[in-house]
């Protein structure tokens, strides 16, 4: 579980971190800077701690629908963002601000549940290759 959100953080932070400063270099949000890295770290990790809670429920809830489940985890993004963004001062606590996150957050998202469904994958294919090597002894 440790190594899920060390996953899901290093790699939604390297991500967005990236989008940002993109992003702040065009001029559509605000400068980058050592204080909004810092906000974007807290960001992330707990993001990937509350993405662990969802995919708990959604195992117990029995979800199998891979668009429910990103649904579930875009949701938990914005809602992270949302709160923890406007209690850092970031922007403010309005429905404007869900326009103002949407450049960074959704390819942000993108690439980070794209790196871990590849990265299930990879465990997934890696499990049932042991198995059919202990079934062959």
């Amino acid at each position: 579980m440790i190594k899920k959100i060390l996953i899901i953080t290093c790699s939604s932070f390297t991500a967005i971190v990236l989008f940002f400063i993109l992003f702040s270099k065009l001029g559509v949000i605000i400068p980058f800077s050592e204080d909004i890295a810092l906000q974007l770290f807290v960001m992330c990790l707990i993001i990937a701690i509350l993405l662990i809670i969802v995919e708990l429920i959604e195992v117990r809830l029995d979800v199998s629908s891979i668009f429910a489940d990103a649904l579930a985890r875009v949701l938990t993004c914005y809602f992270v963002v949302f709160i923890v963004g406007s209690l850092f001062g970031m922007f403010p606590f309005s429905w404007i601000s869900f326009a103002y996150i949407t450049p960074v957050l959704l390819p942000g998202f993108i690439v980070t549940y794209a790196i871990s469904y590849t990265t299930c994958i990879e465990h997934s294919h890696a499990i049932n290759a042991s198995i059919k090597r202990n079934q062959k002894n």
